[in-house]
């Protein structure tokens, strides 16, 4: 839900991360059902072997195409994906936020019930006899079908990346921007009551001066009289009793004054707390969701297959030259490297069906609830607002270049006066025949906003979308450690159990790195580019290592360097790759360059498991994630930018300038050489801007 103005006495809206993970649900959803394409592929070997061998192509067989059968899911999500990203992303400019969530949640519902109904109709039938060797039904019609779901799938969920992070960072500003608008309410009310309080004390001091002159002179009168009265006695007590009020007076006075400091001190505290800068934070926490469907899925499936365990039952579905096939695909499991010892063909079947139902549940609650809850982005609606009266305005001003004039009323074209009604003679005509010309000649010369997007912004434009797919290509290498890992961490012919658990141990030290990342992003000592520089760089070493001495490692070594590369890919270039097109580009045009960006990336994975097919060995892999790492790392150094401590406010001020044709007129903060990148400062002392 948008943040929304209040009055004085209305606290800003919270910000919290509650309603951070509300937003990140879509995320959650999505992940939960993609994971599963690599969490279940046990489960569908189980099923259907066939479809998993890697003897050659027999058409008599109900997997004609072994390879193809199972790789097809993989490569029509990631190019749905891709899809999703450009066009959602897209229309997430025009349609607004809200409508271009609402339509990501219904494309990956359709998706996701498709992938249900070919579960229930496609999946086959079995039985409960462990021995039976036979596949059931049509399992390559039934992949073909996936398929298909998985690509509707992938176009919703590649919607969802540029949606849930400029709707964060969006929430973030706005809610930003109130906080400030209270804060200085607030410093205006205590000017107020500090200025209230100075002539109260001066009325005090003046008070009490003379209640003390007073009692002076009646010191003196009584000095003055007979020594031992009844009526001095009496005066004597008079003057204590006053005396005593006027100390009780100030006393009084001065408690307050300290009570009245001591709340100003904590407001000033409030106030400077309140300016520490939390939009970073807030969108990985919603992009944390996404480890969180990850997790879950593990968690779910693992549950299942111990609560559906029957000893007893032995399942000896391979002999032992097949033991020996290993497996392609982006998951890296080795080809039968468990056993299925405790679980018949049903209940495995039964296990899916219950993963899949449940994804689509979630969903559907994601669908309702953003119908029922979500709001549209108020930085959104607000720079629309200033962008539909900016046209306005250029538009009357082109009519005036033309001669004529607007009638009153709603401003539109509809209305304008062409020059000829009201021309007085042929001179007037050639005159704005002329002027026509001219304007012609300009609109001509003018850009279009995607031409002014790339000439002002293309640089980040293209840090953003290479740095994103280097990450992806250099990832890559942490899939490579799964099999070396399960290995390591359960044996040989591990259980469809452990390998379960065994990916949710990893889920859960990427969800560590997740939130990592979110305390530390939006410290200024750190940052978003220190972060990802320092990401890169980690990661990159830990697969050099493993590319010259995997073979000289012990394999509880391997296990350390897995985890490490999977905390540190997160609490680094996989949270900020996210993140930072979210921040670098105006709010017009920023999901359309998030999508962008993300689609890059998502090439990235897409050649790197077509071309890491062809590499000879695994070493070779690791070297080339590790120095695409390093490379990457000199990519965020050159074209990304460091908007930490800037308000984005900033720039959409000077996108809006540089639509009106006064780019170079904006001097703020946006162009402060703390927040361009090391190519966009040379860029400015190239054209003589003293920086």
């Amino acid at each position: 839900m948008t943040a929304k103005s209040s009055d004085a006495h209305t606290p800003p809206p919270p910000s919290d991360n509650s309603t951070a993970l509300w937003h990140g649900l879509g995320l959650f959803g999505e992940s939960y059902l993609l994971f599963s394409i690599g969490t279940l592929r046990p489960l569908w070997e189980a099923l259907y072997p066939l479809c998993f061998s890697n003897e050659d192509a027999d058409p008599a067989t109900s997997c004609p195409h072994p390879y193809l059968t199972y790789n097809s899911l993989s490569y029509s999500v990631v190019l749905g994906v891709m899809l999703g990203m450009v066009i959602v992303g897209t229309l997430a400019g025009r349609i607004g936020r809200r409508n271009g969530s609402l339509l990501t949640a219904s494309i990956m519902v359709a998706g996701a019930a498709a992938l249900v109904l070919a579960s229930l109709l496609l999946a086959g039938n079995f039985n409960d006899d462990n021995n039976n060797n036979e596949e059931s039904g049509r399992p390559d019609v039934l992949f073909m079908v996936m398929s298909a779901s998985l690509f509707i799938f992938g176009i919703g969920v590649g919607g969802e990346y540029p949606l849930s992070a400029s709707l964060a960072s969006e929430r973030a500003m706005a809610a930003m921007k109130e906080r400030r608008r209270l804060e200085e309410q607030q410093e205006r009310d205590g000017n107020r009551s500090r200025t209230n309080a100075s002539s109260s004390l001066a009325a005090t001091e003046l008070m009490s001066s003379r209640l003390l002159t007073t009692s002076m002179n009646d010191d003196g009168n009584n000095n003055g009289g007979v020594k031992g009265s009844s009526s001095n006695d009496h005066h004597s007590w008079q003057t204590t009793t006053s005396r005593s009020a006027n100390m009780a007076q100030i006393e009084q006075y001065n408690i307050t004054q300290q009570s009245q400091s001591s709340t100003n001190n904590d407001n000033t505290t409030k106030n400077t707390s309140s300016k520490k800068m939390t939009r970073g934070r807030e969108v990985i926490v919603v992009f944390s969701m996404q480890g969180m469907g990850i997790l879950a899925n593990s968690l779910i499936l693992t549950f299942l297959l111990m609560l559906t365990k029957s000893k007893g039952q032995q399942q000896n579905d391979y002999d032992d030259d097949n033991n020996n096939q290993q497996q392609q695909g982006d998951d890296d499991y080795n080809n039968n490297s468990y056993t299925n010892q405790y679980h018949n063909q049903i209940t495995l079947l039964y296990i899916w069906r219950i993963i899949y139902a449940i994804g689509l549940a979630i969903l559907i609650y994601v669908l309702v609830s953003r119908i029922r809850h979500l709001n549209e982005s108020e930085v959104w609606t607000q720079d629309r607002l200033r962008r539909d009266e900016e046209e306005l305005e250029r538009q009357q001003q082109r009519q005036q270049k033309q001669g004529g004039r607007l009638e009153e009323g709603d401003g539109n074209t509809a209305g304008f006066v062409p020059p000829s009604i009201f021309a007085q003679d042929k001179k007037m005509k050639e005159e704005n025949q002329h002027q026509q010309q001219q304007l012609m000649q300009h609109e001509q010369q003018q850009q279009s906003e995607s031409q002014l997007l790339f000439k002002h912004y293309g640089i980040r434009l293209f840090g953003t979308s290479i740095t994103w797919l280097l990450w992806d290509i250099a990832f890559y290498g942490n899939k490579l450690f799964q099999s070396t890992f399960l290995l390591a961490l359960t044996g040989e012919n591990a259980t469809l159990t452990q390998i379960s658990g065994a990916s949710a141990i990893n889920a859960f030290v990427a969800l560590l790195g997740y939130y990592a990342a979110a305390l530390i992003v939006d410290k200024p000592t750190i940052g978003r580019l220190r972060l990802q520089q320092t990401g890169f760089v980690i990661t990159g070493t830990l697969f050099l290592i493993c590319g010259f001495l995997s073979e000289h490692l012990s394999s509880t070594t391997l296990v350390i360097i897995y985890l490490g590369s999977s905390f540190f890919g997160q609490c680094g270039p996989n949270c900020t790759t996210f993140l930072i097109p979210a921040e670098v580009f105006p709010t017009e045009m920023r999901t359309v360059c998030h999508g962008i960006s993300a689609s890059a990336g998502k090439l990235g994975a897409l050649i790197a498991s077509i071309l890491f097919t062809f590499a000879k060995t695994d070493n070779a892999l690791f070297l080339i994630s590790g120095y695409t790492s390093f490379a990457a790392a000199m990519f965020t150094f050159l074209t990304i930018p460091d908007l930490t401590t800037l308000d984005l406010y900033e720039i959409d001020k000077q996108w809006r300038m540089i639509l009106n044709g006064s780019e170079y007129e904006y001097d703020g903060a946006a162009v402060d050489p703390r927040h361009l990148s090391y190519l966009e400062r040379r860029k400015r002392m190239n054209r003589g801007v003293v920086m």
